[in-house]
């Protein structure tokens, strides 16, 4: 069978985050004894989820086991979700702040003067470097 995708509603009670979050299905393939088995899914988080696992994550990049677990169970996710969340934002966080320090090494170099910005030869002599002759010695 051709993968299709579909929406399942998963429920979960007496979460804070809302309760509910959809799963997009984005495969299905012959398991065996002609059991269908999902291949892959992305879990659609509520505003609630969202603002919850963003909060966490600017005070932990890294979260432990037990801290996941508790989370998890606030937000009504699950144990790998959570993970998997942390560490895809890790890998996003990563990508920004490579961006952003290329932006800044790219407005810093523009904002050197020209002179500045020439790689200045040790060998070479500049104005008010040039050797003085010896004065009378006082031998």
């Amino acid at each position: 069978m051709k993968g299709r995708v579909w929406e399942v509603e998963c429920v979960y009670g007496g979460s804070v985050g809302g309760g509910s979050h959809r799963h997009e299905v984005l495969g299905v393939t012959q398991g065996s004894h002609g059991r269908r088995k999902r291949t892959w899914t992305r879990a659609v988080f509520s505003n609630l989820q969202r603002k919850g696992l963003e909060k966490r994550f600017q005070l932990q990049k890294y979260i432990t086991k037990p801290d996941r677990r508790q989370l998890a169970a606030t937000l009504g996710l699950t144990d790998a979700q959570v993970k998997v969340w942390f560490q895809n934002r890790r890998m996003k966080w990563r990508h920004s702040e490579l961006k952003r320090r290329e932006q800044h090494q790219q407005t810093a170099s523009q904002q050197l003067p020209d002179e500045e910005q020439e790689e200045i030869d040790p060998g070479k002599e500049t104005e008010g470097d040039e050797e003085q002759e010896p004065g009378p010695s006082s031998d």
